[in-house]
């Protein structure tokens, strides 16, 4: 091993023959340790005749003659080949590692250069279609948006898919409600239902608790796959999200959530297959639907990361059933149920609720049982007025009633005429509900003298405020004399005073159209300096802060504007409107000071949810002061 021949090194000083310098020094070194310790195991460099390098591996051992150290054996093992090897996986794994830092930079990039024209595509195509256009242009405008929305799809299935991979992907466990964040969820996908003419639901049983702990980003996003390819799926018909308990101790509940559709179905040999990335039912040239084949494989990880599992029940041509479990920790006793403000008004109130689907009349009773208030089913127009007219006469009339627009043989509106032809039932309130609405709806509401008019599907919270607008009984006023809807709604909610920092010329007209269009007063900044400055001369409730700017970027500028509140003691709301969406730049802006982060291209509904919250929390302020 070291080149020397018996003669060379019998009665030599052995480690001043393999060792010199620093290396004599890690020999005494083992040396030193072998006086205290009966063994030592060690790596060493030491140095062949030649005064060439040899790895060893060196174990030392005293030897004893009747219980006395006599000497010691020092055992020297080359292990060259082994320390090659080691080197050589630790440069294989530090170039992949680069590798690694290099693709995700990448795809940042890629992001973030993707999104922000993506986020002026879809945007200003969203405006150009509320506005007067030939049928020719709503057309074409609407291919591009659904053009633009496909391939949003895609960037973000891809990037959601490279990170499980990776193993990168992150959980959080925040506090959140789960009828609420079901509700928006489900919201957002109400245009593509109604396109389609479908029934679109959300039925979360009474006994489920609301206030849970967990990730309701990724509930979101494993129940947007799941709606999605149901609603894709479902020519006519209905699609169902229905949620119940499966299992629950005192501290946790394990929930059932199964998303029921009447489509297509699915055959019994592609069920397990469709799990599989890039795997559809039909893989062909010219198949029937488009996608990547990514969202149901992205699901199933995310359910397995969570500790569920996920599955499907289906049957060709007579729809399917998706199922998924995953366990949530619960919040504290006061906060898992589920108990809206302003209910307690209306215990007691008799509603006919008129609905041909037995999945919504059923969803609508648990509501109105929820809020403690007396609910009647009936499934047809004749039926209900037949209803109307006997409660009338036994002198409990109905005070509210909800009624179903499209209905077979007598819609909605047939059976509004018919009520208004009886003055004895012309004293009941309706609030017409709706799953596609249609040019001259609200019109025809005013003429027949309807006090509300809402689209499917329904958040409990909206229902619940427009019940109360139409009835007075929101602080005991006099019930409204305007037609209420959505629109209506949000826009009695608060007008926000919002600075927007936006050096995109494009997203700055964009985000100032969806505004003002809710109503909301909006200053344009073009960076951070502008930003601070414009603070200096007007207050503002809210601040829409794009991270990447030109000169004083958003980090900077919230760190100079948190900076200065801790003089002030106040605290304005700041939230990120941002093209970055990789791992991190959520939980970057967060730890910078910013409250909330939005992702471009910004969805509308989005921004009115969030935004919604902001404007109550601003309304009950003002009140106070």
């Amino acid at each position: 091993m070291f080149q020397y021949t018996r003669l060379e090194i019998v009665g030599k000083a052995f480690d001043g023959l393999i060792a010199d310098g620093d290396l004599l020094s890690e020999m005494g070194g083992a040396s030193r340790r072998t006086v205290d310790r009966e063994v030592v195991n060690m790596i060493a460099r030491c140095q062949r005749k030649d005064r060439s390098i040899v790895d060893v591996e060196l174990h030392t051992v005293k030897l004893m003659v009747n219980r006395k150290v006599e000497d010691t054996l020092y055992i020297y093992q080359d292990i060259s080949v082994r320390k090659r090897a080691e080197e050589e996986m630790q440069r294989a794994k530090e170039a992949a590692e680069a590798s690694n830092r290099a693709k995700s930079e990448f795809l940042a990039n890629m992001s973030h250069e993707i999104r922000t024209p993506m986020n002026g595509i879809i945007g200003m195509t969203d405006l150009a279609l509320e506005t007067q256009l030939s049928q020719e242009q709503r057309e074409f405008l609407g291919m591009v948006k659904s053009s633009a929305d496909s391939l949003l799809s895609l960037l973000n299935d891809i990037l959601d898919f490279s990170k499980i991979e990776a193993g990168k992907l992150d959980f959080e466990t925040i506090d959140f409600r789960l009828r609420e964040t079901l509700d928006n969820t489900i919201r957002a996908l109400g245009v593509q239902a109604q396109q389609k003419g479908l029934e679109l639901a959300c039925h979360v049983l009474p006994d489920v608790p609301d206030g849970l702990q967990g990730d309701p980003t990724r509930i979101r996003q494993i129940v947007v796959n799941l709606l999605g390819n149901a609603i894709k799926f479902t020519p006519e018909g209905e699609v169902v999200i229905q949620v119940e308990i499966q299992d629950e101790s005192e501290d946790e509940a394990v929930l059932h959530f199964a998303v029921r559709d009447t489509g297509v179905g699915i055959p019994l040999e592609k069920q397990q297959l469709i799990f599989e990335a890039f795997t559809q039912t039909d893989s062909s040239t010219t198949r029937k639907y488009g996608g990547t084949g990514l969202g149901l494989a992205i699901s199933s990880r995310l359910v397995n990361r969570m500790g569920g599992k996920i599955w499907v029940e289906s049957e060709p041509d007579r729809g399917s059933t998706f199922h998924f479990t995953t366990r949530f920790q619960l919040q504290k006793l006061s906060c898992r149920k589920y108990a809206p403000l302003g209910a307690e008004a209306l215990r007691g109130l008799p509603v006919l609720v008129v609905d041909d689907n037995a999945a919504n009349r059923r969803i609508l009773q648990e509501m109105l049982l929820a809020w403690q208030m007396n609910p009647e089913l009936t499934e047809s127009g004749p039926e209900a007025l037949t209803i109307l007219e006997q409660a009338t006469t036994e002198g409990t009339p109905f005070s509210l009633i909800l009624l179903d627009a499209q209905m077979p043989g007598m819609d909605g509106f047939s059976v509004v005429e018919r009520i208004k032809q009886d003055a004895r039932l012309a004293k009941s309130v309706v609030i017409m509900l709706t799953s596609g609405g249609f040019r001259g709806d609200a019109a025809r509401c005013r003429e027949l003298g309807i006090q509300g008019y809402l689209t499917k599907p329904i958040r409990r919270s909206d229902l619940l405020e427009a019940i109360h607008v139409v009835l007075g009984s929101q602080t005991g006023g006099e019930p409204s004399t305007s037609l209420v809807t959505l629109h209506s709604l949000r826009e009695s909610r608060g007008r926000l005073r919002i600075l927007l920092a936006e050096d995109n010329r494009i997203n700055q007209v964009l985000a100032v159209r969806l505004l003002e269009k809710r109503g909301h007063e909006v200053a344009v900044v073009g960076n951070g300096e502008e930003a601070l400055a414009a603070l200096d001369i007007q207050a503002f409730d809210l601040i829409l802060m794009d991270v990447q700017m030109p000169g004083m970027d958003g980090f900077q500028a919230t760190a100079a504007i948190r900076k200065g509140e801790m003089k002030t003691g106040k605290h304005i709301p700041i939230i990120a409107m941002t093209a970055h969406a990789m791992l991190g730049d959520k939980e970057r802006c967060l730890e910078a000071g910013m409250d909330e982060y939005l992702t471009k291209p910004i969805r509308p509904e989005q921004l009115s949810d969030l935004l919604k919250r902001y404007s109550l929390a601003t309304s009950t302020e003002k009140v106070l002061l």
